[in-house]
């Protein structure tokens, strides 16, 4: 026993009669079982100092320590409520209004934790595949990453974007010998969808690697959702992070035609949610990757080949999906400048506003393989959130800008 003086928050206050009560002391390093002689005057989740006799908490389970206390101070009163009120709300825009008091029940705390948690995991584990991590611009110029809805910016009386890739800006690391390179940042789009995946701002990982090829790339990002998984301990089947299974874009139409329950994917149409849970069903599988999809649907750097059993031209990509949702998309990139020309007039794009990057690639390029993971789908699938929004403290979507 030993006296003491804490400061922390206070929480779950519960008289005993007149005489006794107790309350919960949240500090940076730990929560504390408090014992009052009576009930504090004091309302709840304040922050207070409290001076007292630190004990072991021999009768609790959930406490190691206890203080019984002998005065307190009232350093910030709470005047607004408490997070416990909040704690049967569904997720709405009132909870978003006071997110600052939400983020104090545990189990927010504690997703909001694993997800910077396992963001510092994924980080450790790119250091230990010898990735160096790099900074790109969130405020772009004309080379903004193809005809996607684009936020647009007064840079100066210049017409600017915020960023929607850092993939062209990782080509040009990949050009200077930074020839493994990860990036952790956000990302913007101004496309309408009012989907619970969505997010106007949203947090992605970036990879882009010299002389390595799709395969190499479909291993690390196993590896990386592993790692992930692991982390925060999603409920996956058992076997289901071992020998995930790829599928071709052909075999998904063989499998969603085959499928009664589901509607056909017409050759050369984008997968659908409800494809990809097809998919899911037959294999008997959670995770999944699909490659060699349509060309046409791809960015102007991804590269394509000519497909003789397709009798058209794929991407020489990878997407991993979770049941329905995707969480990586990849490929391997154009490193010919010719090829990337002829892909931009394929697709209407202005070659100057990419003359950047075409100049990067005729300074020379060893092949290259990319992807961008989706951090907060991914951590919405372990945790088994169904809306990825959850997963952000102050969510940017498609009619909300608050706070």
């Amino acid at each position: 026993m030993s006296p003491t003086s804490l400061t922390g928050r206070l929480f779950a206050i519960r008289p005993l009669g007149k005489r006794l009560a107790f309350a919960e002391l949240r500090c940076p390093d730990r929560t504390y079982l408090c014992v009052f002689p009576g009930r504090p005057d004091v309302t709840e989740e304040s922050v207070v100092r409290v001076t007292g006799t630190l004990r072991p908490a021999e009768r609790s389970r959930k406490f190691a320590e206890e203080i019984h206390v002998d005065g307190f101070d009232v350093l910030a009163a709470n005047t607004v409520g408490t997070s416990a009120r909040m704690r049967h709300l569904p997720y709405s825009r009132d909870i978003l209004a006071e997110q600052h008091v939400h983020m104090r029940l545990p189990e927010v705390r504690d997703r909001l934790l694993k997800k910077w948690t396992a963001i510092k995991s994924v980080r450790d584990l790119m250091e230990e595949e010898r990735y160096v991590e790099v900074q790109s611009p969130r405020i772009v110029g004309s080379m903004a990453d193809g005809p996607t809805l684009k936020f647009k910016v007064d840079f100066f009386g210049r017409e600017a974007y915020l960023t929607l890739s850092n993939l062209l800006y990782h080509t040009a690391f990949v050009a200077g010998d930074f020839t493994s390179v990860f990036e952790i940042s956000p990302l913007f789009r101004a496309d309408i969808n009012h989907s619970s995946q969505h997010l106007s701002e949203f947090l992605i990982l970036e990879v882009t690697a010299a002389h390595r090829g799709r395969d190499d790339m479909i291993g690390l990002s196993n590896r990386i959702v592993r790692r992930v998984c692991e982390h925060t301990g999603a409920p996956l089947p058992e076997g289901d992070l071992d020998d995930i299974p790829v599928v071709t874009y052909q075999d998904v139409l063989a499998i969603t035609e085959k499928d009664e329950d589901c509607q056909d994917l017409r050759p050369g149409h984008r997968i659908k949610r409800y494809h990809a849970r097809s998919v899911s069903r037959y294999l008997g599988r959670t995770l999944f990757w699909v490659v060699d999809m349509p060309a046409r649907h791809k960015a102007f750097f991804s590269s394509t080949r000519h497909e003789p059993l397709a009798g058209a031209e794929v991407a020489n990509d990878f997407r991993l999906y979770w049941d329905e949702v995707d969480i990586i998309d990849g490929g391997e990139r154009v490193t010919s400048p010719r090829r990337l020309l002829e892909r931009m007039v394929e697709q209407n794009l202005d070659p100057e506003h990419f003359a950047y990057y075409v100049h990067v690639l005729r300074s020379g390029l060893p092949p290259l393989t990319g992807f961008g993971m989706g951090i907060d789908r991914l951590m919405a699938k372990c945790l088994g959130l169904g809306n990825t929004r959850q997963l952000v403290p102050f969510p940017r979507f498609i009619d909300h800008l608050e706070p």
